[in-house]
């Protein structure tokens, strides 16, 4: 106390100044690099899409199970990815993973005994996809769809285009669609919200008057 009166105004804001360095808080992307390292350690394999504002990581296991994690880097929670999970053979559909649970499931190919299960729907309440067409969880189960649509259509007389191809819902990383367009729906780097949507500019009208 009588060191803190002694103290003279330059001494004290000096002293005030100095604060204790902020916690180490991992980001997004260091992250999804890190674990795409445990995943791939432990025998997944590992696709990694990166855009400047998002980012998204598939595992996949032999056994069929897919981990999906994704980030927007536009988050102010840093820190912040969201996990899924799909259980081994692939079949169903994605679940919750808690961000705890990651490692463990890349370790033991799924979450420990404790972690509660959270079904997602391929529902519109669950699902940001809004195109209305029916849903596939991975591209492997697009896949297979669309070679059972074209049996299908090859065994009728139906004059409906048939499914050409399988892409990747730009409004949900977890939703695949079959179209029978060759192009479109697609960009290079086919991330939801990835590019924001232009606003068309306005040209004023020229006075002739």
């Amino acid at each position: 106390m009588t060191r803190e009166n002694l103290l003279t105004d330059a001494e004290r804001a000096a002293r005030d100044s100095v604060r204790p360095p902020a916690p180490y808080r991992e980001s997004p992307r260091d992250r999804i690099t890190r674990l795409g390292a445990v995943f791939e350690e432990a025998g997944w394999t590992v696709e990694t899409a990166v855009h400047p504002v998002r980012i998204r990581l598939e595992a996949f296991h032999p056994s069929g199970a897919v981990v999906m994690l994704t980030s927007d880097l536009r988050s102010t929670r840093q820190g912040k990815v969201r996990a899924y999970y799909l259980r081994p053979p692939g079949l169903g559909w994605w679940r919750r993973l808690r961000g705890r649970d990651v490692e463990y499931c890349a370790q033991h190919i799924g979450p420990p005994p404790d972690a509660p299960d959270h079904p997602l729907s391929n529902s519109r309440s669950s699902s940001k996809c809004r195109c209305g067409k029916v849903q596939h969880p991975t591209k492997a189960r697009a896949a297979a769809a669309l070679e059972d649509v074209g049996a299908v259509r090859a065994a009728t007389d139906r004059a409906r285009a048939p499914e050409a191809r399988y892409y990747r819902c730009e409004a949900d990383d977890r939703v695949w669609h079959l179209t029978s367009k060759t192009d479109g729906y697609t960009r290079h780097v086919p991330l939801a919200d990835a590019f924001p949507s232009p606003r068309p500019s306005v040209t004023p009208p020229v006075s002739t008057a």
